[in-house]
């Protein structure tokens, strides 16, 4: 695989639309902050599981500025108006327990006017992908009872989870090492 600091590939969406998927990087500060105000209230409470109504400059160097190690983050961008819009973002940060397995959480959003294309699909196989070659071995996500879109590609994933609901908050689990998963889009 490609230095994942450097990766990006052009991709077409459901809908024939090309977008691009790439790694984030720090000068993507001011645009993760205009995707993040694009975002409608209930997309920031599937996403952060409350509600937020901005991101701090604290926030902003934690997401933007990874290792790339434990910390894996990608955007899919869009260009309009001569200018790179992020209109999803995914990623993964690695936990620091000491376990014999390595074990990650997942989390996703995307922009409410590019739903349902795919984009969170893109998003995870990349992630995915890379949670494997990095030696991940379990995946986590918390996502709400109404989130179905995320159920459905992690259902989709071939991946066998575990799934505990706790008020309102389906919290699952699924092991990914040595698994292979269900592709929609080419991955890497």
């Amino acid at each position: 695989m490609q230095n994942i600091k450097e990766f990006s590939q052009n991709v077409m969406l459901r809908n024939g639309a090309t977008v691009q998927i790439r790694a984030i990087r720090p000068d993507d500060k001011q645009r993760l902050l205009d995707g993040f105000h694009r975002l409608t209230g209930k997309s920031i409470y599937f996403r952060f599981l409350y509600d937020k109504h901005d991101l701090t400059e604290k926030e902003l160097k934690y997401f933007t500025e990874v290792d790339f190690d434990h910390h894996v983050a990608l955007v899919v961008t869009k260009e309009k108006n001569h200018q790179e819009e992020i209109v999803g973002v995914g990623r993964y940060v690695q936990y620091e327990e000491e376990s014999p397995q390595k074990v990650a959480e997942l989390a996703f959003a995307v922009d409410d006017a590019f739903q349902d294309l795919g984009i969170c699909t893109l998003l995870f196989e990349h992630l995915v992908t890379i949670a494997q070659e990095k030696g991940i071995s379990k995946l986590i996500a918390d996502v709400l009872l109404e989130n179905k879109n995320m159920l459905e590609i992690i259902k989709h994933s071939g991946f066998k989870f575990s799934l505990v609901i706790e008020k309102g908050v389906m919290h699952i689990e699924f092991d990914i090492a040595g698994q292979k998963l269900n592709r929609f889009y080419t991955v890497l």
